[in-house]
């Protein structure tokens, strides 16, 4: 994954209730085509509440700032056949300062 995308997704999850962020999936594999879509995993504060709307809103903004389709997704709520490929392949991209 590009240096200038990392910086783009820093700089956006620092204006979020987000805690960490990683990439994971063809992007963190270095397998990625410029037709595909980028995996983000993150933990939010754990005071914050995302309504589906505030979700809804950050996936289009980053989706635009990017320009590219991204699937965000919250720690905790993938599906069980996909945690162990999550874990192995995700790359920590963001994570707040205390």
């Amino acid at each position: 994954m590009k240096q200038q995308i990392i910086n783009k997704l820093r700089g956006f999850f620092s204006l979020q209730p987000i805690e960490k962020a990683w990439v994971f999936g063809s992007c963190s594999r270095g397998e990625e085509t410029k037709d595909s879509d980028i995996d983000i995993l993150v933990r939010f504060d754990s005071h914050a509440r995302i309504t589906l709307f505030k979700y809804a809103g950050m996936v289009e903004a980053l989706s635009q700032l990017l320009h590219r389709k991204v699937d965000l997704v919250e720690e905790g709520q993938l599906k069980d056949f996909a945690v162990s490929s999550v874990d192995r392949d995700k790359i920590l991209i963001y994570e707040r300062e205390a």
